[in-house]
């Protein structure tokens, strides 16, 4: 494999300066998380200018005669300032597109100048370095190895990052270079040392769905030496049928054969290949965040990978984020996932998003700065407002960042509190991605719009369980002996499972099990047709079931029933959200779940189903907080004598509760009863978003 391993000396980059050190996230894999940015810590409000250098502007065509002065007004220390005044903290502007840096020089300058001003005024800044680009026009003449750099397709030609049909220039640099990663480390260290920047910003971070994956010699070589490595020869007999994978070659694709409409991929080579393309970014950008700590430990890293939107990230972009964000302290989506509820009973959200950045301890930034919903969407499940625009900042962001800033101690240090957890299978998902990924979507629907508060639980291996009082397994097919085993080990100490059709039918290969997986604690679960066999529906045999098991409890539910035709077998089986309602038997989905906790749900909140909630807590201040959103705030502007019952830790006494809201001047006190660890009361009115604070 043409690369070699980094070996960044993180004790003397913690000798440097104050690091925090997280706890390992649910579902971190392969690698422990590095230490965080601690500056973050007091939350993040980012803004600023365009991000685009002026070369780029002029390249790229289209631009207005007075581009240059746009180019200027947008690094100017009057917009600067204007942000600081109206609360931002952090400033994003450009550092680095992709055209070399003999190219870029002048704005790289210009980044520097940028990046004092905003210092001397008390700002953070945010440097934009393009990930994934490689601007050959300008770079070939600077850097003519790079020839070499670049991904190939199998018949050898380039492979772009396209943004429409007119900028075939940017071809994709290729991650098993290890010069190419290289000279991006000469960019990182200008904008370390020279800028002293505070926030590096990775953009364009995937990789091209199939047909065009990398298939340069250097990946070929190196897909063939990552299964040597990964496995003994018994196993790789075991997974091939042979040992020898010196001719071993990355999937090949015509017309008859488009990888789009693969339902099932069982074919152990193309697993391992989408295993070799998340790894290879996994890598790359684990060699950068170790080189940017080494340089200074308070520098934040983001990326941009996009959150959880319904499609098959790992196999058409390979990109796995728990392998990802354990690098990380921030990530981008830019899904066009607009916060709203619409009249056939869909909440399109972020949620999925925003509870995946902190099941590892990450802030999420999205648009959100033309929705007043999306904005306390991203306080309530976010807890800091993370991307704030670009200026000028439009009325209602501003009114939610001053709100944000008076109260930030609501948000800070805060933990989400929630007895449930969704299985997120990697396997189960990447393989049998229409009916894994529909069947989740639909289980987190019902959560989110019954108001039950979950955690998103990814594996690889699975986390420690006995955190959680309830684990749901949504069509998490492919189940590994040693994750099966620690199932059924949470389960005989009095844990809650809810299986849901096929769960456990499959090793982490796909190969069907002789014996149902979950024997024993499932009965009467049989194999459903598989996607392609099926007319079109979600059916499976067998009958819902309860039954105690050791200390725990079990509930089976043999299909999630979606309301309405399924995805069609094309463009990746892509559950966009057109499918995000809640299926046609969510009340039982809810109503086991809520049996095999045994009562241990930490919130019982009454309201519509577009009313939806997070609960966190803030053990240093000994309070739990309770966000409330109103998703159809457009059509339904108040929420009436909303009833609502919180629990506390064990033994301790509600003191009171307070509310706040982003129009008030000050919270005001809710009258509550106080119950054996919990305290009941009613909450007035909710409009688009209200803060409910229980002390103890």
């Amino acid at each position: 494999m043409n690369r070699r391993d980094f070996m960044g000396s993180m004790a003397a980059a913690a000798a440097v300066g104050q690091i925090v050190k997280m706890p390992l996230p649910i579902g971190a894999s392969v690698r422990s998380p590095l230490p965080r940015a601690a500056w973050l810590a007091n939350g993040l409000i980012d803004a600023g200018g365009s991000h685009e250098p002026y070369i780029f502007v002029i390249r790229r065509g289209g631009e207005s005669l007075d581009a240059r002065k746009e180019y200027e007004w947008n690094q100017s220390e009057e917009l600067i300032r204007t942000l600081y005044e109206q609360g931002i903290e952090v400033f994003h502007t450009h550092l680095y597109k992709g055209f070399g840096m003999a190219a870029e020089r002048p704005e790289m300058e210009d980044a520097r100048r940028v990046a004092a001003i905003a210092h001397r005024l008390g700002m953070k800044v945010d440097s934009y370095i393009q990930w994934n680009t490689l601007m050959y026009e300008t770079f070939f003449a600077e850097e003519p190895r790079a020839k070499d750099w670049i991904q190939r397709d199998v018949s050898g030609l380039p492979i772009l990052l396209v943004y429409g049909y007119q900028q075939s220039y940017r071809y994709r640099p290729c991650f098993t270079h290890q010069e190419y990663l290289d000279y991006l480390k000469k960019i990182v260290r200008y904008a370390v040392e020279e800028v002293k920047t505070d926030f590096i910003h990775f953009d364009n971070f995937d990789l091209n769905p199939e047909p065009d994956s990398c298939d340069c010699p250097a990946c070929v070589e190196g897909f063939r030496a990552f299964l040597r490595a990964k496995y003994t020869p018994e196993r790789r007999r075991e997974r091939f049928g042979f040992e020898n994978v010196d001719y071993i070659n990355p999937p090949q694709w015509n017309r008859q054969n488009p990888p789009g409409k693969l339902a099932i991929i069982f074919d152990p080579a193309i697993q391992e290949w989408i295993d070799f393309r998340c790894q290879v970014m996994a890598d790359a950008l684990r060699q950068m965040a170790e080189y940017v700590r080494s340089l200074n430990p308070h520098v934040a890293i983001e990326i941009n990978p996009h959150g959880i939107t319904g499609g098959n990230r790992a196999w058409e972009n390979g990109v796995d984020h728990a392998r990802l964000l354990t690098s990380t302290d921030v990530f981008w989506t830019e899904e066009e996932n607009p916060c709203v509820y619409l009249p056939d009973g869909r909440l399109i959200s972020k949620i999925r998003s925003y509870k995946l950045a902190r099941a590892f301890h990450n802030i999420l930034l999205a648009y959100i700065t033309d929705n007043p919903v999306a904005m306390a969407e991203c306080l309530a499940f976010n807890q800091t407002l993370g991307f704030a625009g670009t200026a000028p900042i439009p009325p209602a962001m501003l009114q939610h960042v001053a709100f944000y800033r008076k109260h930030r101690e609501l948000y800070l240090g805060t933990e989400d509190v929630a007895a449930v957890g969704v299985l997120r299978s990697h396997a189960s998902l990447t393989y049998h991605h229409a009916r894994a990924q529909l069947s989740a979507i639909l289980t987190e629907q019902a959560l989110i719009q019954s108001r039950t508060p979950f955690h998103l639980v990814f594996d690889g291996p699975l986390p420690d369980l006995s955190k959680l009082q309830v684990l749901v397994l949504p069509d998490s097919e492919c189940l590994s002996e040693e994750q099966l085993a620690r199932i059924r080990t949470f389960v005989e100490n009095g844990g809650g499972l809810v299986a849901i059709g096929q769960a456990g039918l499959y090793d982490e290969w796909r190969r069907l099990r002789s014996e149902p997986g979950l024997k024993g604690l499932v009965d009467g679960q049989a194999r459903a047709p598989d996607y392609e066999e099926e007319v079109r529906e979600t059916t499976a045999s067998g009958a819902s079931s309860r039954k105690s098991y050791g200390k725990g409890r079990v509930a089976y539910i043999p299909a999630l029933q979606f309301d309405g035709p399924l995805p069609e077998p094309e463009a990746y089986f892509n559950i966009s959200n057109q499918f995000w309602k809640r299926p046609k038997n969510w009340e039982e989905i809810v109503a086991s779940i809520r049996w095999a906790a045994d009562g241990n749900v930490p919130l019982e909140i009454a309201g519509p189903d577009f009313l939806v909630v997070n609960l966190v807590e803030q053990s240093s201040r000994q309070r739990r907080l309770i966000h409330l959103v109103n998703y159809d705030a457009q059509h339904t502007p108040s929420i009436s004598s909303v009833r609502c019952t919180c629990a506390l830790p064990s033994g301790k006494v509600a003191k009171d509760v307070k509310m706040y809201e982003v129009a008030a001047d000050s919270p005001r006190a809710l009258s509550f009863s106080p119950g054996p660890s919990s305290a009941s009361f009613t909450i007035p009115e909710v409009k688009t978003y209200a803060v409910i604070a229980v002390s103890w």
